[in-house]
């Protein structure tokens, strides 16, 4: 058995020799010998690369999508577990009345008691998790495979339950509400929560199969597919770095649309198909798209207020960084864990404004950055912006544009977040920024109901 074994290992290695050796098959190695790459999920990247794996299992990438369960649910389903909220106006239904809805745990199993697409009232189980950082949505399953995510949230930061989709805003049939096909996570969501989808829908028997080899952000979202890869490494040795891709290595335009594909704010160029009536038009992800490919040939920018979610390659496109070629990577890492050495939601590089006078070192000490020695790069240039995001124009945004827009709930500036600031009138700060321009600031000058 040992001597046979011995022949067909010798066999194996001179027939991949001869492939690479064979004039002209190099080009067509990965197509002709290991066929069209397939997803193989981050287990089998780990025998390999197992210290990128353990770092990246550390980071809220590996954590986009969970199994509910005591580990991953952080919402109350026992105590504070009621949301009530008064119903639209607009429903022909309910219209004005209060509606509850209930979240219970039952034998290790999470439910949501609320109104479904037929105005019942019913217990849908939570099959999975998203987010785990500022907010959580919950995830179940309808009979026919379609996935949804359920009209209650978690605020993680406030401990409390917060509409999502429900009829604070909407009603069943509307085409916004939680239930109506239209919102099906698979359409809607998992491009971006999962990794190696298959949507699997069968027009015949309006069913789903989806299937996927990850729940969250994991290797193969950014490398590509790894059967390749894999093979490559196994049978013809030098040649496994040609069957996968390294962002890295990407030139910096295409290396910050790996990131682009999941923090833009728009919707698939591709059609959803086969469709029925009550699907959207196309698929809110990148759907298709491939890495090291050009993103644009697969999405397009929609800037529209109600699709304003994780945006910020949109923004960076519009920022001078983009103009200098500083990429996503130059600040933020993928695998490590951050400049803290522990799990961080930003994965920056470096610590607070040392990431920005790295770069930025010959800055000076006048105007607005006279009175701010003791405040924030990002405070003022990356200002919470609606959606919950920080703005990655990295521009200063002045009170006189939430002056404008209608206030601050309207358009975030750079200057409201400060909590010295919250609650100084717009006014008062667009005439304190007018005064710290001029060489000399104004004495005295009244803010904040004091003279400076």
């Amino acid at each position: 058995m040992k001597r046979n074994s011995y022949i067909w290992g010798t066999w194996t290695i001179l027939f991949a020799c001869l492939l690479i050796i064979v004039p002209g098959r190099n080009s067509s190695l990965s197509y002709d010998v290991l066929g069209e790459p397939q997803y193989v999920g981050a287990d089998k990247c780990k025998d390999c690369h197992w210290r990128e794996h353990d770092s990246w299992k550390h980071t809220l990438h590996s954590k986009f999508m969970m199994e509910a369960n005591e580990f991953s649910v952080m919402g109350d389903f026992e105590r504070d577990n009621r949301l009530t909220v008064k119903v639209t106006g607009k429903a022909p239904q309910m219209a004005r009345e209060k509606s509850i809805t209930t979240m219970t745990k039952k034998d290790g199993k999470y439910y949501v008691n609320t109104i479904g697409p037929d105005w019942e009232i019913h217990d849908y189980e939570v099959k999975y998790v998203l987010g785990i950082n500022r907010d959580q949505s919950y995830v179940t399953e309808f009979p026919n495979g379609e996935l949804h995510v359920l009209p209650v949230e978690w605020e993680i930061g406030e401990k409390k339950w917060e509409d999502n989709r429900g009829l604070e805003k909407h009603y069943p049939g509307n085409g916004k509400y939680w239930s109506d096909t239209g919102r099906s996570w698979q359409f809607a969501c998992a491009g971006c929560h999962v990794t190696g989808l298959e949507i699997n829908y069968n027009k015949a028997s309006d069913s789903f199969k989806t299937t996927w080899v990850d729940l969250g952000i994991s290797c193969e979202a950014c490398h590509g597919p790894g059967s390749s890869h894999i093979r490559a490494a196994k049978i013809i040795f030098d040649k496994e770095k040609d069957t996968i891709i390294n962002p890295a290595k990407l030139p910096w335009k295409l290396r910050s649309m790996v990131c682009g594909q999941c923090h833009n704010w728009g919707a698939s160029r591709a059609e959803v198909f086969p469709t029925k009536e009550g699907f959207p038009e196309k698929y809110a992800f990148a759907y298709g798209y491939k890495v090291g490919q050009p993103l644009y040939l697969f999405y397009d920018e929609e800037l529209d207020d109600e699709k304003k979610h994780h945006q910020q390659y949109n923004e960076w496109e519009e920022s001078a960084h983009e103009k200098a070629g500083v990429a996503c990577t130059t600040c933020h890492g993928v695998h490590q864990e951050g400049a803290h050495k522990s799990p961080h939601k930003s994965q920056t590089k470096y610590i607070a404004d040392s990431l920005c006078t790295n770069c930025h070192s010959s800055m000076t000490r006048k105007a607005a950055h006279r009175i701010h020695t003791f405040g924030s790069c990002i405070a003022c240039h990356m200002p919470k912006s609606k959606g919950h995001e920080h703005s990655h124009t990295f521009e200063f945004v002045s009170p006189e544009e939430s002056i404008r827009a209608g206030g601050v709930d309207k358009k975030p500036n750079s200057c409201s977040g400060c909590h010295h600031h919250k609650d100084t009138p717009l006014e008062a700060l667009v005439e304190f920024l007018d005064a710290v321009k001029k060489k000399d600031m104004p004495v005295p000058f009244s803010v904040h109901g004091r003279l400076l």
